[in-house]
């Protein structure tokens, strides 16, 4: 009975033994995290003050034929570039992409204390109506009025529509080029009907060329070959062409009021 019972006390004493250890060394791991916490949140402080670790270089990289790298630098005041930790990548991003001429910006952090912007600029092809210009991206830009280009192709339509015919100038002109024609301007009307200004630098004539909404370019192949065969030598200059028909085309010449036809049925859209 006395064995059993010292047995039983010391079964006790190692329980309350082995509970001590463990809690002991619960305690120092939560000591010790709770260390790291607090060693950890310091160091943030540290790293994200306003005054340590502050940008001070800004690198700007890029093509440049119409904007200036300081442009880009003044945009950016010293506050905006700050902590390197701290510092609002997407709103530097936003801001210089709000220059007239930024098609788009990288942003990245270069330790320790730079920032690098890769700028790549809009590069205008092609006049939007008359007071705008389409990018080699499709976009529709507004930009300085001081810009020129020479003999930039003026296309009209819808913004939404400004990829199509930025895609279809580059096409047609090269096409009508071959046969000594200059493209001047490209429209799409609302109703997805295509027109086209062109220029015969040989006889200094300005006209217009309406291919409508379908077969577009079994239209302009009719065109081409009417062009060669007739038009280049006619004795008028050509206004306007229509090539809206079936069988042929439609001419208005130059101060004629009427309107030569061959080989043409009814007027189809």
């Amino acid at each position: 009975m006395n064995k059993q019972r010292a047995f039983a006390s010391q079964e006790k004493e190692f329980q309350a033994q082995r509970f001590t250890r463990v809690m002991r060394a619960l305690l120092l791991t939560i000591a010790t995290l709770l260390t790291f916490v607090t060693v950890g949140l310091l160091a943030a402080d540290q790293l994200y003050r306003p005054d340590t670790f502050v940008i001070s270089q800004l690198k700007i990289k890029g093509t440049f034929r119409h904007l200036e790298p300081e442009q880009v630098r003044e945009t950016l005041t010293e506050g905006e570039l700050g902590n390197f930790f701290s510092v609002d990548l997407p709103a530097i991003k936003q801001k210089v992409e709000s220059i007239p001429w930024v098609q788009r910006v990288d942003v990245r952090r270069e330790w320790p204390n730079t920032l690098e912007l890769f700028v790549v600029e809009h590069r205008p092809v092609m006049r939007w109506g008359r007071d705008k210009w389409v990018s080699s991206a499709g976009e529709v830009i507004a930009l300085p009025a001081s810009i020129e280009l020479d003999k930039a192709i003026e296309l009209n339509g819808q913004e939404a529509d400004a990829k199509r015919l930025l895609q279809a100038a580059f096409n047609w002109r090269k096409r009508l080029a071959k046969s000594d024609l200059v493209l001047s301007s490209v429209s799409l009307s609302a109703s997805q009907a295509w027109s086209l200004g062109i220029y015969f630098p040989e006889r200094d004539n300005t006209f217009e060329l309406r291919l409508g909404r379908r077969d577009i370019e079994l239209r302009l192949a009719r065109f081409e070959s009417l062009f060669a065969q007739q038009f280049r030598h006619a004795d008028s200059l050509l206004e306007r062409v229509d090539a809206r028909y079936p069988n042929g085309l439609a001419v208005l010449a130059k101060n004629t009021p009427q309107v030569s036809v061959s080989s043409v049925a009814a007027v189809t859209h």
